[in-house]
């Protein structure tokens, strides 16, 4: 029986002081407590599509944490990062020894906060981190943007002026389509996150020649783009800790990915595990033709979706996330 349809909205964009990893985290915090969406309607956390954010704030911000409105197990997702040395927990094959990056990881049966570098930033249940973005020394992010649904979110930080982006997508972002024990978690669904890494930001044709991917695709590399999901009832991720999970098929997003109205047809992404496992379909994720990130498709006055792609200023390999 598949999953309940996700609703995804365009919460917006924040632009922020370049290179400061405190106020793109800000940045991400204003987004999360908005009370409009970008188009204007009324955004209510804790209700419909709306996730509820917090963050930590030690002089200066260094963490931002969220949940999903629809959320039975309890699970939470959290960015991290600091300028200077932090010993946070860090997940398999990332080792941590780059500052001034943010890192991403979720939580199983969240209890209270503590902190981001804690081994357990919410008592227990923790993934470990992996890395979100490049040095924002090295890469001046300048802009963060988030689109949300009743249980997923995408968080994309980039740079105006050249249009690179780097992402975190995290929640039940895939359908198992089975309720056997050891397809799903008890609730059906399957719980995951993803991130671009330190070493890249997103590449224009991600969807099919390999490098910096999204939405279900990782690398095995240390540092590099990766992408897991939780074996049901565990912090582990399926197949063990550190295992990716990937994409089936790979793109070459031509004109075959467009209708023939000049729209977006809905062809789902599907997941697998590298140790060898179907995991599940994107929920409200669609293979789009090539088209910039942060734009709205519409339908007459109607929103289709929205699209997450590699560049903030440029045509190149998209998803559209369903409204």
């Amino acid at each position: 029986m598949p999953l309940p349809a996700l609703n995804w909205r365009y919460v917006g964009q924040v632009a922020f002081s370049p290179s400061s990893i405190n106020a793109g985290l800000d940045g991400l915090y204003a987004l999360g407590t908005a009370t409009t969406y970008a188009d204007g309607t009324a955004r209510v956390p804790g209700t419909g599509s709306a996730w509820t954010w917090l963050r930590e704030v030690s002089g200066v911000t260094v963490a931002a944490y969220g949940n999903p409105p629809t959320n039975s197990l309890d699970f939470r997702y959290i960015l991290g990062g600091a300028v200077g040395a932090v010993a946070y927990p860090i997940l398999t094959p990332d080792i941590a020894t780059q500052v001034n990056t943010l890192v991403y990881g979720m939580n199983r049966a969240s209890g209270g906060y503590t902190s981001w570098g804690n081994a357990q930033p919410f008592t227990s249940g923790f993934s470990n981190y992996w890395r979100a973005t490049r040095s924002f020394a090295t890469v001046a992010y300048d802009t963060v943007a988030l689109w949300e649904s009743q249980e997923g979110c995408v968080i994309q930080y980039g740079v105006i002026s050249t249009g690179v982006a780097s992402s975190v997508q995290f929640g039940a972002l895939f359908d198992p389509l089975s309720a056997a024990a050891a397809n799903s978690e008890s609730d059906g669904r399957l719980y995951s996150m993803c991130g671009s890494g330190s070493l890249t930001t997103t590449v224009s044709n991600w969807m099919n020649a390999g490098g910096n991917a999204m939405f279900g695709e990782g690398a095995t590399s240390q540092s590099d783009y990766h992408a897991g999901i939780f074996a049901p009832g565990t912090t582990v991720m399926f197949g063990g800790a550190g295992v990716q999970t990937k994409r089936f098929g790979n793109f070459n997003v031509t004109s075959d990915y467009a209708a023939a109205d000049g729209g977006v047809p809905r062809v789902p992404l599907y997941a697998f595990s590298t140790a060898g496992a179907f995991l599940g379909q994107g929920r409200g994720i669609y293979i789009a033709h090539d088209t910039m990130s942060r734009t709205t498709v519409m339908n007459g006055a109607a929103p289709v979706g929205y699209i997450v792609s590699a560049s903030l200023t440029a045509p190149q390999d998209a998803v559209l996330l369903g409204a």
